[in-house]
């Protein structure tokens, strides 16, 4: 979803800009060539939900990933402080139960949400609707809106914004955002300083495929849970980006990325003022492994929990969890393979 530009005012002269990817791609979305490839809807959002309810016998996410086996033993997120990079959220959405806090970090002078991206991918964190439900409902949302309703975002209001989320000791964030500017040094080292301070980030490794060598930036570092999507047959989107990882070449070796893939394509979400709808894209397979890992964590005694969670503990729980896709995926396209959540508690 959108693209990183290079300044506080507009993008800094001679510093490379990244292009936009395709946040979202629903079922019906058609490229305008005007907003540089976004997608806008020519379909009604009614027809998206009607649609994804018929798939697969209105099959949820969280169903695929049997993430009420661990709401029944009493884990729903309660705790857990997930931090939502993207477009805000409209207080009094019915979907969830705790936004504990909103910040807004843009030139617009508004809190909520007037594009539905963000508010989508907070649904799939922590919706406790029924019909579009999320993995961790009593987690504390906290949203960042840190793209304008035109999906204009710069590199100054992201780095105030991690600033901020670290002051806040925020446990979970994430990013269903990329470009390929991995030559942005104060957003790159950033992410390094989010992480070594213990913060778990999971970004959308972007929707550039079925090219490989079309990872994006942020989940293309080491330390990043990069995640590609899939779709319900367990087949890689064709949309999802796929490795190697580039930018160390040709002095040194491409990393494997995406660590993990997560369904993707069709998933409901909840809408800007309620109600649900059907979306694709590697943002929507983002925060599923982001619903998942503060769901996860969850589970944890609270007292102990952040002496033993850490980004690294994390990734490898879910790595070591996944389930490798047999039948030809090559682990640039799949990483270690599908999400599974009850296998990464164990």
């Amino acid at each position: 979803f959108g693209s990183r530009h290079g300044g506080g005012g507009g993008p800094t002269p001679g510093r490379l800009r990244t292009r936009p990817t395709i946040g979202m791609e629903p079922p019906g979305y058609t490229p305008d060539t005007d907003s540089g490839g976004l997608y806008h809807d020519d379909q009604s959002e009614d027809a998206d939900a009607t649609r994804g309810r018929s798939l697969l016998a209105a099959r949820h996410v969280v169903d695929a990933f049997d993430a009420s086996s661990l709401w029944k033993e009493g884990f729903s997120g309660k705790g857990v402080k997930a931090g939502i990079f993207d477009t805000g959220v409209k207080a009094d959405h019915p979907h969830f139960r705790k936004i504990k806090e909103r910040t807004n970090w843009t030139h617009e002078r508004t809190l909520n949400d007037g594009l539905g991206h963000g508010t989508f991918v907070a649904g799939v964190v922590a919706s406790q609707d029924g019909e579009c439900p999320g993995f961790a409902p009593d987690a504390e949302i906290h949203t960042f809106r840190v793209f304008t309703n035109d999906q204009v975002s710069y590199t100054s209001w992201f780095l105030d914004a991690f600033n901020y989320a670290i002051a806040t000791e925020v446990n979970v964030i994430n990013l269903s955002i990329g470009g390929p500017d991995y030559l942005d040094l104060p957003f790159v080292e950033k992410i390094d300083e989010i992480v070594a301070n213990g913060i778990i980030m999971v970004s959308a490794i972007g929707n550039d495929g079925p090219l490989y060598g079309t990872l994006n930036n942020p989940a293309d570092q080491l330390d990043v849970i990069g995640v590609g999507g899939i779709d319900y047959r367990d087949k890689i989107a064709s949309f999802s980006s796929r490795g190697m990882s580039t930018h160390e070449l040709p002095h040194g070796y491409g990393r494997v990325k995406p660590d993990i893939v997560a369904y993707g394509r069709d998933v409901m979400g909840s809408k800007i003022a309620g109600g649900c709808r059907s979306l694709s894209g590697t943002s929507v397979a983002s925060p599923v492994v982001a619903g998942a890992v503060t769901l996860l964590a969850s589970v944890v005694p609270r007292e102990r929990r952040w002496e033993i969670l850490n980004p690294g503990v994390m990734k490898q729980a879910l790595v070591e969890g996944a389930d490798v896709i047999a039948g030809g995926p090559m682990i640039y396209e799949q990483g270690a393979g599908k999400l599974k959540d009850r296998k990464s508690v164990v």
